[in-house]
């Protein structure tokens, strides 16, 4: 399905509130977390609780956070009678009932998946608990309060107190997005117990979902012939009486089936071709509604089409891993978003909304064996873009939304991958120097690169290991020098030195089988943070501060 920015968006002249299935359509497509009731096969009889309704009154659209279903059923809260009024009149037009008939085939195409096959691994274990819902990443104001949940004082009194821990580590932007900042303005009353103050905090907005860039993968059935004479074992075809079917191809995986198909009919002997699943049911489409093919390659097609729909094959090869450095094992494209975030931000690189955090790694040998988790680009287009627009003078075109980590993106990125570097068991966390990256853009943003690279990065990594007496240092990784390892759809290719394909492989173990002869690697330095077991231990046990460093 393609990009869809329109198709499930619907707008009303002249009117600032629109229905949206963006959210919807990233969590079936693009594996986005689901911000709505579970689907189930009667979802698709109630659609309206699966639609958002959005404002484009303001520079960019925004969350109400409300569902069609919520207006109809009365719940209208922060949203003017006169708008629901006049949006609920354009939702019982034709337009609008098509486009929620379409919404709820979107519903139906994601209940007839029983599997999704090749899923990459979990970027980090989600936590109910968590301010963010990410393991590992922590709340100092939640802290703060928590241990001091019993004082009492009154509401001015909080607030001077929060005020002058900022001065200590307490970021004012952590105030901010926890929505305290808001609920103490001009506060007024008997004095309150911290748990009371506590119990004000609201970082749903901020809920985070770390995906992969997935995308179907080609080949989602191989068919083998079957041989002649041989004694087939299966479930019995369901066909109309008369029809005779001789299995021809049979796919071993999941069990899909062509066989041809015999008849008669007024004119004599007939002959098609049909596909069916491992239970016998017959594969139609509204173009064959019966299921008969006049080639055995439309009935091939048919049985994709249904293996594609109900058991979707899936590659996390990604969009840019040819913008990287040969070799790797377990190549990702990992994008850290907001859905929950009400304004909305769409990066000309993405489909997804509200993407903060843009990072491309993959796991390579050290000079002692080790395992190292190695980051090929660490980008924020959102960050970058509103820092941009905030400078004075800068008039954009495009509105850009402030988004969480405005100022400390590189510093939570790198929380974010040391902790995943720590769950999957690395050694160490490496990335690639700013001149690689320069090397790669062919001198585009040099200053920028060379900057982040070079010296942002490493100057976070020191503050954030400082506790535990550690620091950046130099990390060797080897790199092939005269072969070549791509990710392929699934698994790898093996190329020579002259880019000559030498074979494919669905492990990395059977893609270093390939190498050829002479095969070389020589070791590369990079900047990096080595990863111990009992620091690894720690990371995990401890986490990190989602903004800066705690309070002292």
């Amino acid at each position: 399905m393609s990009a869809p920015d329109e198709k499930w968006r619907l707008r009303f002249d002249a009117y600032p509130l629109a229905l949206s299935a963006r959210r919807l359509w990233e969590h079936v497509e693009l594996g986005q977390i689901n911000p709505f009731p579970s689907i189930t096969p009667a979802s698709a009889d109630e659609p309206q609780c699966y639609v958002d309704i959005v404002d484009g009154s303001g520079p960019v659209e925004t969350l109400t956070g409300h569902t069609l279903a919520d207006l109809l059923g009365g719940n209208r809260a922060n949203v003017p009678e006169v708008s629901v009024r006049e949006l609920l009149v354009n939702v019982e037009r034709a337009p609008a009932r098509r486009w929620l008939t379409g919404v709820g085939e979107l519903l139906r195409q994601f209940t007839r998946q029983r599997a999704r096959r090749n899923v990459p691994e979990p970027f980090l274990p989600t936590d109910s608990a968590g301010p963010l819902r990410v393991t590992g990443l922590r709340s100092a104001l939640l802290d703060w309060l928590k241990d001091h949940g019993k004082e009492k004082a009154s509401v001015v009194q909080w607030s001077g107190r929060l005020t002058n821990l900022t001065s200590k580590g307490l970021r004012d932007e952590e105030m901010v997005f926890s929505g305290l900042s808001k609920r103490l303005e001009n506060g007024t009353g008997p004095a309150v117990t911290g748990d009371a103050i506590l119990a004000c905090l609201n970082y749903d907005a901020l809920r985070l979902s770390v995906l992969p860039m997935i995308r179907p993968a080609g080949n989602q059935i191989e068919f083998i012939k079957v041989p002649a004479n041989a004694t087939v074992k299966r479930i019995k075809p369901k066909l109309k009486s008369g029809l005779v079917t001789h299995p021809q191809w049979r796919d071993r995986v999941l069990g899909y089936w062509v066989d041809v198909v015999e008849w008669r009919d007024l004119l004599g002997p007939q002959q098609g071709w049909m596909a069916f699943t491992y239970r016998g049911q017959p594969i139609v489409s509204r173009r064959r509604p019966s299921g008969l093919c006049p080639t055995h390659a439309e009935a091939w097609a048919l049985a994709s089409s249904h293996a594609e729909q109900v058991f979707p094959k899936l590659t996390a090869k990604g969009r840019w891993s040819r913008l990287r450095l040969t070799g790797g094992e377990h190549y990702r494209e990992w994008l850290v978003t907001l859905p929950h975030y009400a304004p909305s931000f769409f990066s000309s690189h993405f489909e997804h909304r509200n993407v903060l955090l843009h990072v491309r790694c993959d796991t390579r040998e050290g000079s002692n064996g080790s395992r190292v988790l190695v980051l090929q680009e660490v980008q924020s287009d959102w960050a970058q873009k509103a820092r941009r627009a905030l400078k004075p003078g800068v008039v954009s075109a495009d509105p850009i939304p402030a988004p969480p980590w405005l100022q400390e993106w590189p510093a939570f990125a790198l929380k974010l991958m040391l902790l995943h570097a720590a769950h999957r068991g690395a050694t160490a966390l490496a990335w690639t120097p700013g001149k690689v990256q320069v090397e790669r853009y062919r001198g585009l943003g040099e200053a920028g690169l060379r900057e982040l690279y070079d010296h942002t990065l490493p100057a976070e990594a020191n503050r954030l290991f400082r506790p535990y007496g550690r620091k950046c240092e130099t990390v060797e990784v080897f790199q092939p020098t005269n072969f070549y390892i791509e990710p392929a759809d699934i698994g790898y290719e093996v190329f020579d030195d002259e880019k000559q394909l030498v074979g494919e492989a669905a492990t990395w173990e059977e893609a270093q089988a390939l190498l050829p002869d002479g095969a070389h690697e020589v070791l590369k330095p990079m900047h990096g943070l080595q990863l111990d077991a009992d620091l690894r231990d720690r990371l995990l046990a401890t986490g990190f501060y989602a903004w800066g460093g705690g309070i002292r």
